[in-house]
């Protein structure tokens, strides 16, 4: 399994730039969410009805991507219920192998270095 910067580059690698705009704002609002969701966790009592499912996972949002070489993305963000209490947490699959939200990160700080180069080079 190759590191989470390692594994983006590849990914971005075989690209298009129309894909790679895609992901780019699909995963901006994620990391927004993310940021807001990943340490937060609430009770409530409407899990009251799932005592006997002693722990589900809801999903909230997946978003799907390929490349030109068949390289799957998939990033599921779950909500957790266990008992009363609820938590959020994120999935991340590329190609099968499971990544922690590094992968994110550093697709993201691969993308913007892409998106700025071009931006400042026309100056």
């Amino acid at each position: 399994m190759l590191d989470a910067s390692a594994a983006a580059q590849k990914f971005l690698d075989s690209t298009n730039e129309i894909d790679k705009q895609h992901l780019l704002n699909a995963l901006l609002g994620l990391d927004t969410t993310h940021n807001l969701n990943c340490n937060t966790s609430f009770y409530s009592y409407r899990n009251l009805k799932k005592i006997f499912h002693p722990k589900q996972s809801q999903a909230i949002q997946s978003l799907h991507f390929s490349n030109q070489t068949q390289d799957r993305l998939i990033i599921r963000q779950l909500k957790d219920h266990l008992f009363l209490k609820n938590s959020y947490r994120i999935e991340i699959l590329l190609n099968s192998q499971i990544y922690d939200y590094r992968l994110i990160k550093c697709l993201l700080e691969q993308l913007h270095e892409a998106c700025f180069v071009d931006v400042y080079s026309y100056a």
